[in-house]
């Protein structure tokens, strides 16, 4: 089993750990680069460095002040004693701290909407749920992230009321792509998975399986709204996947993906790939880490907005966010589609202040909308 936090029980580094990404709050910001402290665990009497800079014992691990210049530093630290040399590779993000995301799951009703109304729309946010994320945008910034399915069936129509009516996209009209294009800078689509059900579709899926359903995503939303919206990054649907399946991920360019990294009820990793407890708890307490040897990126979910009934409720989840430095740097909010309809059985009456609400308190609190692309790369 691959070992997250070093071979070596010994001689390993503490902080940072292989595919951290680091800023301020870790360190301190100078004119030639963020200066960290480096903790390696070690044999106490013994001589270590860090990249060549000899390291101090503290009474409890070594300790180095490391200036970190780039986006991507390699970290070595030797035994001088003993010969033993350990590596790791971390991450200085560009302009990471005061950055905020709008995401949204769950996503292809409103395509359906509006493709019904292709005669009488003159805009794509004609559509009052598309409407609410142009709302956030022009108010406060927001930069958009929708995640969508490739058809609605009968086992998603069992949750609504009134939606009743097929619909995959290869229906969708291609007539607003223009329109799309032109807004490519703030909206962007990417695949989610092929439909709603079942739960974690892609825990135990095949490279085939996979693979299929990612082409006819992306082959839709480049006909109808233009490779120019298909971003880097996405959020696989329940976040739930094995090795093979991310692997395929970043064979079709997802760089970049998101998810909760929460540890559930019952002590299983909650919407977080396809990795360990330990790690989970690792990444999730922090905005980004990369899996340096599958080379993608990950970035922290903060706040699901549906999961409450009141505005006020998100407020409070965010003040206590700013409190805790590893996750106040870049905000992510995330909402999913489905609590914007009447019909739909878990239907959020207060739809439109969850999305805005959490948008402004982002926005009076000094944090301005970015893509995730825009930070998480080089």
């Amino acid at each position: 089993m691959r070992n997250y936090f070093g071979n070596d029980p010994e001689f390993h580094f503490q902080f940072p750990l292989d595919g951290d990404c680091l800023n301020c709050y870790d360190g301190q910001e100078t004119p030639e680069g963020l200066l960290i402290t480096v903790r390696v665990n070690g044999r106490a009497g013994s001589r270590v460095a860090v990249n060549e800079q000899p390291a101090e014992w503290n009474g409890t691990c070594y300790t180095c002040g490391i200036l970190l210049r780039h986006y991507r530093t390699t970290l070595e630290a030797a035994d001088l004693n003993s010969g033993e040399k350990t590596s790791i590779a971390v991450y200085k993000l560009h302009d990471p701290v005061g950055k905020y995301r709008l995401s949204s799951d769950d996503n292809i009703l409103f395509l359906q909407d509006i493709n019904d109304h292709k005669d009488t729309y003159q805009s794509i946010f004609d559509n009052p749920y598309l409407a609410v994320y142009k709302k956030a945008h022009d108010l406060y910034g927001a930069c958009v992230h929708i995640n969508i399915y490739y058809e609605y069936t009968e086992e998603e129509m069992k949750d609504f009321s009134a939606h009743k009516t097929y619909f995959n996209l290869s229906m969708m009209t291609d007539r607003f792509k223009p329109e799309w294009q032109q807004n490519a800078d703030w909206l962007k689509l990417s695949f989610h998975a092929r439909k709603n059900y079942p739960n974690r579709p892609y825990q135990n899926a095949t490279i085939a399986q996979i693979s299929r359903d990612i082409e006819l995503v992306h082959r839709e939303i480049s006909r109808f709204a233009g490779k120019e919206v298909l971003p880097p990054v996405t959020t696989l649907h329940f976040g739930a996947s094995n090795l093979a399946v991310t692997r395929v991920l970043r064979e079709y360019g997802y760089r970049g993906l998101t998810g909760y990294f929460e540890i559930d009820k019952h002590g299983e990793p909650l919407v977080a790939y396809h990795y360990p407890v330990d790690l989970t708890r690792h990444v999730g307490g922090r905005d980004f880490w990369k899996d340096n040897q599958e080379d993608i990126m990950y970035g922290r979910i903060d706040l699901v907005l549906n999961e409450k009934k009141e505005p006020d409720q998100l407020i409070q989840k965010l003040e206590e966010l700013k409190g805790d430095p590893h996750r106040a740097g870049f905000v992510s909010l995330l909402m999913h589609e489905e609590y914007f309809y009447e019909d739909y059985i878990g239907y959020r009456e207060k739809f439109e202040q969850l999305i805005l609400e959490p948008c402004r308190w982002c926005y009076e609190h000094g944090y301005r909308g970015a893509l995730m692309s825009e930070t998480m790369f080089e």
